[in-house]
């Protein structure tokens, strides 16, 4: 399924270079108590790009990941769990919060160092969360899904998406769904390493 994933990722960016792209604005969606309830879950995150040279670092080094959206006694947050394989190593990190901000429709991830600052973008997919993330001298995007995979439509929005902000290709990174982590709680102490993260930037 990988290997079908990454056909039609290179297809797709064979197609965008053979003809104009038709490039429209990122639409921020609304950011209100019903968005935030379809947004509580478990997501897997797909990809991501950025012009960043510090986050395209800590894109690449991610295999995959998954998190969880879950709800907070303070009104606009989310509690979130992430679970990501760094290499060959299990990370989970369950100390982590996201700020929603409905009058600006910002989302917001305190960090060690910065705070990472994001607007979720419209799609034309219900189960699809793509992530603008904000930055004075950087621009990135990201996705993630319900599924494990992404359809092929699905991949080919994202792929515009990233072409239309004039992200580069050696700029955009996949996970794959091989050996995921198990949360903290199902792991098997003799197969994976796993730490726990203090907050740190989306």
């Amino acid at each position: 399924m990988l290997l079908a994933c990454i056909a039609a990722v290179l297809g797709l960016a064979h197609l965008l270079t053979a003809k104009p792209l038709d490039c429209e604005p990122l639409v921020p969606e609304t950011i209100d108590n019903a968005t935030m309830a379809k947004l509580l879950g478990k997501w897997f995150y797909i990809g991501g790009a950025s012009n960043h040279p510090r986050t395209v670092q800590e894109l690449e080094s991610i295999t995959n990941a998954y998190f969880f959206l879950y709800p907070s006694s303070q009104q606009d947050t989310f509690l979130v769990t992430e679970v990501m394989r760094l290499k060959d190593k299990c990370v989970v990190d369950n100390s982590s919060y996201i700020s929603v901000t409905q009058n600006n429709l910002t989302m917001i991830k305190p960090g060690s160092n910065e705070s990472s600052v994001a607007q979720l973008i419209k799609s034309s997919f219900k189960d699809i969360m793509t992530l603008y993330h904000v930055g004075e001298n950087h621009k990135g995007l990201s996705t993630s899904a319900r599924a494990q995979n992404m359809s092929t439509e699905q991949l080919e929005e994202f792929e515009t998406q990233v072409a239309c902000l004039g992200l580069k290709k050696e700029e955009t990174f996949y996970t794959n769904t091989k050996d995921l982590c198990p949360m903290e709680e199902e792991r098997d102490d003799k197969n994976h390493s796993v730490d726990m993260l203090e907050p740190a930037l989306g």
